[in-house]
């Protein structure tokens, strides 16, 4: 089915952040003591530590232009020592017009632990995002802009969500990594309003949890699109009248999971935006998702048009 809306631009909204990869050669669960949880201190020895560009609107904003021309917009802020970032979104056709500097704090800067499976474990310092509550999102709001709202300090994201519900715009909401300290009342506000909801199959079983609600109620009562990736087994999208799953490409090697929903939801927009149908939008961000997880780092892969293509025609 293809789309009956056209978009010129997309914005995304959230976080920019420093990341700090570091990856831990045995389980993490051997080090876990199930009885004993309610009291945790554990040191995990890592090999290996790598200092990269992230953050989830870095992430998405990066790997849409992988696959687009239309202008791409980034909001957000970035501290003192941001200007490496204001470098790479020059240097990638990224829009700064709504990304501001704070001189007194630091850039906000993630740190994760991977372990031999796969698992992460992450740490999170907000930083110069709360800073990005100055930006006046109703000046780029316009009916032919796509918009991206992922994690971000929380005064920003609810500022954000709270101007989007009202306008009116689409948006793809990406509550995943908010989840533990949102309330159910703006939970429900930002899931009412979108078109689009997506997260991991864990992130949108606790939104229905929490909204004591189903697939199948919200996508009737609210015309909703709910997309669950899953990994290595595909995605799932599931609408008022469609439903698809698409399979992941199965690469030879994963170097480092870390990014890899990033760069799905940037191929997801990017078919969207170019006006391609929902199934070859999946297709999209299954291609592009295999890539980052062929590269250690969330912006370190650089495969060209024609190479994203020929891993999107195999998941017919």
């Amino acid at each position: 089915m293809m789309l009956n809306y056209r978009y010129d631009s997309a914005v995304i909204v959230g976080a920019i952040a420093y990341d700090e990869i570091m990856d831990f050669p045995g389980k993490f669960v051997d080090y876990l003591d199930p009885k004993k949880l309610h009291q945790i201190n554990v040191s995990f020895v890592v090999d290996r530590l790598e200092k990269q560009l992230g953050g989830v609107a870095t992430n998405i904003a990066y790997n849409l232009s992988l696959l687009t021309t239309k202008k791409i917009s980034i909001v957000g802020a970035v501290g003192k020592d941001g200007k490496q970032f204001i470098h790479f979104f020059k240097k990638n056709n990224i829009n700064t017009e709504n990304l501001i500097t704070d001189k007194n704090l630091y850039t906000s800067t993630g740190k994760v632990i991977t372990d031999n499976l796969d698992n992460q474990i992450w740490g999170f310092y907000y930083g110069a995002s709360g800073s990005a509550k100055k930006i006046q999102l109703t000046k780029t709001i316009n009916q032919s802009s796509l918009f991206v709202l992922t994690a971000t300090h929380p005064d920003v994201f609810l500022k954000f969500q709270n101007q989007l519900s009202k306008s009116g715009r689409d948006f793809l909401y990406d509550p995943g990594m908010v989840l533990t300290w949102i309330d159910n009342k703006d939970l429900r506000q930002g899931v009412k309003n979108c078109r689009w909801l997506v997260g991991n199959d864990y992130e949108i079983g606790m939104i229905l949890k929490r909204l004591s609600t189903t697939v199948k109620e919200l996508t009737k009562s609210f015309n909703l699109r709910i997309i669950t990736t899953l990994g290595e087994k595909g995605v799932i999208y599931e609408a008022k009248s469609e439903r698809y799953r698409i399979k992941s490409y199965k690469v030879k090697k994963i170097v480092d999971p870390t990014g890899a929903g990033d760069a799905w939801r940037g191929g997801f927009t990017a078919g969207i935006l170019e006006g391609k149908s929902i199934a070859e939008s999946l297709r999209l961000g299954n291609a592009l998702a295999s890539f980052a997880i062929e590269n250690y780092g969330t912006v370190n892969h650089r495969p060209n048009k024609k190479d994203i293509y020929k891993r999107f025609q195999t998941l017919l």
